[in-house]
């Protein structure tokens, strides 16, 4: 079996990370995975070893290593080998990719490959290019805040029951280079409720796995550095790690389109129903008695009987 590939492993991650020293800090907020866009080869040694110690995965780059001639790392502290970043955007042929993953495959048989694709609907042409699918899509401010979900369920749809990983926007888009400098810049760090809503919509339609990106920031600053923009991740995070038993070995229902807008799913772990629903809507919209005879955990809704805009709700019931 894969590595990572079935039920047993649920990555709550953090992009961006190449400096070992922060993994006790990313672990205590409820993190259990990084990923490294590093390609040199002592770098990620030093990272792969100090995350299996703190019992974390890396989402690596394979290409320095495999350029090093030496033993492949203990394969307990690889989430995944990084193949291609956005093949989409960059238009890289679904054959060059899974051609890297074959020679991936040969120097470590066994551990999974993963790509990620800036667009859901181009997942139809790379799935089939890696062991994890992996979906990334920032909308935060200039498009609406339910594409997230779209993009997630596009991406599922195409992965065919492999492993979708959604990786979710945690920064200001003005850090980031713009094609057309004479344009004004836009952009906005996500709210809570807006981290919060984007989390709740890619488990709702198939993630199974979350990603936020990212951790390194403009000046040599990182998130920890911005308490602002990192409480708002970090209470994310630790709801994932409170749910992660749930969400990885609980059996999922089928996703439920309320009539009003927002949507909810239900996993069942241990004989009682855990309900996460999702309102990404601009209004608030009722809730479905159904759901309403669950008992709310986290933090108990100011209106049973409805649910606000950007609004998350997790509930359980007995069955």
């Amino acid at each position: 079996m894969l590595a990572g590939a079935a039920h047993g492993y649920f990555p709550i991650g953090m992009y961006g990370v190449d400096d070992p020293a922060v993994l006790p800090f990313l672990r205590e907020a409820g993190f259990n995975a990084v990923q490294s866009y590093s390609e040199t080869a002592a770098v990620e040694r030093a990272l792969l070893a100090a995350a299996r110690r703190q019992g974390f995965r890396v989402l690596a780059r394979p290409a320095g290593l495999m350029a090093e001639g030496r033993a492949v790392p203990d394969p307990r502290g690889v989430a995944g080998w990084y193949l291609v970043d956005e093949p989409d955007v960059s238009r890289i042929a679904p054959a060059a990719i899974s051609a890297r993953g074959e020679a991936v495959r040969r120097w470590a048989p066994g551990t999974v490959t993963a790509l990620v694709v800036g667009d859901g609907r181009a997942a139809t042409r790379y799935a089939g290019c890696a062991d994890v699918v992996m979906v990334d899509w920032y909308p935060v401010p200039h498009l609406s805040l339910g594409s997230v979900g779209d993009h997630v369920r596009w991406t599922a749809e195409a992965a065919g029951g492999k492993p979708v990983w959604a990786v979710l926007q945690a920064f200001d888009w003005r850090d980031s280079p713009q094609r057309d400098p004479r344009k004004k810049r836009i952009g906005r760090f996500p709210t809570g409720v807006e981290i919060r809503c984007m989390t709740a919509q890619a488990l709702i339609e198939g993630a199974h796995g979350i990603w936020y990106f990212m951790w390194q920031k403009p000046g040599g600053l990182t998130l920890r550095d911005l308490p602002e923009w990192w409480w708002p991740v970090a209470a994310a995070a630790r709801d994932l790690r409170d749910l992660e038993p749930i969400l990885d070995r609980g059996v999922a229902g089928p996703v439920r389109r309320w009539p009003e807008g927002g949507a909810s799913r239900t996993w069942m772990y241990r004989g009682r129903a855990w309900t996460i629903a999702v309102n990404p809507g601009k209004r608030a919209v009722p809730v479905p008695g159904w759901m309403r005879r669950g008992r709310p955990v986290f933090t108990p809704p100011a209106d049973p009987g409805f649910l606000e805009p950007g609004g998350v709700r997790v509930a359980v019931a007995n069955e």
